[in-house]
């Protein structure tokens, strides 16, 4: 390793000469003469064996410098990424989260973090994929789930239940009877069987129920549109609809709710600690879900 310590500048300029093409392209992008180039590869040549075929006016890497140079390129983008992620570690993050909650709910009150905290940088990913921290330059995830993740930070932000929700004009046709739901499309997500249609109907006490007819669609946010626009009655998360329920925008319908094992949690891997651009998301978040959560009057 000491060895290597010693020989990492010419590495660098050996990985700038194989991306140029030629001593002197690589020179000017070092901003050194194109003598100090030759010197440190005739270093490294002393160890390694010849690295490139010099021609008049051709430069031709030979099998070593070919099978050395992918590791280079690796080796160094991979240093000036985390280099730059030191740089902006305070005042910018990077947050991984599932597509339903962005659009639903993270995304439409980011207006009140960036008016909070103006000198922060945040940036969204949206992936239905539990982010692999060893390789992404990702601060933090927001997932729904009953996993546990021992190898990371959790904060564990709030539970979650289902019910039945609709817009105030079709709410007043259903009232309290299950049984009118037959004559009305049903929209919901393609959830988890613990916690989709079938779950709350035998929940409910009523495993024969069925609608008129039944969407499924995969963005939350798109089945909560559908439920706006009078279109269906639509099976909802309570803390996604919240804002909707408060502003009486969607009611809830029947006296039922289901309450899942799945939970909102926030994960980050433990070089995230200490960032102080995370710790004001992290609050801000929780304050936000704990408002989101909170119950209403009239037991909504």
């Amino acid at each position: 390793m000491s060895r290597l310590v010693h020989q990492l500048k010419s590495l660098w300029v050996l990985d700038v000469v194989l991306r140029t093409g030629s001593f002197t392209a690589a020179a000017e992008r070092l901003n050194v003469t194109q003598s100090a180039v030759s010197q440190h590869v005739k270093a490294l040549e002393a160890e390694f064996g010849p690295l490139f075929e010099r021609g008049a006016r051709s430069l031709t890497p030979t099998q070593t410098a070919l099978r050395l140079g992918p590791h280079l390129r690796k080796g160094f983008d991979h240093l000036e990424e985390g280099v730059e992620a030191i740089r902006r570690c305070c005042n910018q993050i990077t947050v991984s989260v599932l597509p339903s909650f962005a659009s639903a709910w993270l995304i439409p009150r980011l207006h009140k973090f960036n008016a909070e905290f103006p000198d922060i940088d945040i940036r969204i990913t949206m992936s239905n994929d539990v982010v692999d921290f060893r390789d992404a330059d990702v601060d933090a995830g927001i997932r729904f789930s009953s996993r546990t993740f021992p190898e990371l930070i959790v904060k564990d932000l709030a539970g979650e239940e289902i019910f039945l929700a609709a817009s105030p004009e079709l709410a007043k046709g259903i009232g309290n009877d299950l049984r009118v739901l037959k004559d009305h499309v049903l929209v919901d997500s393609d959830a988890p069987d613990s916690f989709n249609w079938s779950a709350w109907k035998k929940a409910a006490g009523h495993s024969d129920l069925e609608p008129r007819r039944r969407i499924i669609i995969s963005d939350s946010s798109q089945v909560i549109r559908l439920a706006l626009a009078g279109q269906a009655v639509a099976l909802v998360r309570r803390i996604l609809v919240q804002e909707e329920l408060s502003a009486g925008r969607l009611v809830k319908l029947f006296d039922f709710s289901l309450q899942i094992d799945q939970r909102y949690l926030l994960v980050m891997p433990t070089r995230s600690r200490g960032n102080a651009a995370l710790r004001h998301f992290t609050q801000w978040l929780q304050q936000e879900i704990d408002a989101a959560s909170a119950p209403q009057q009239g037991g909504a």
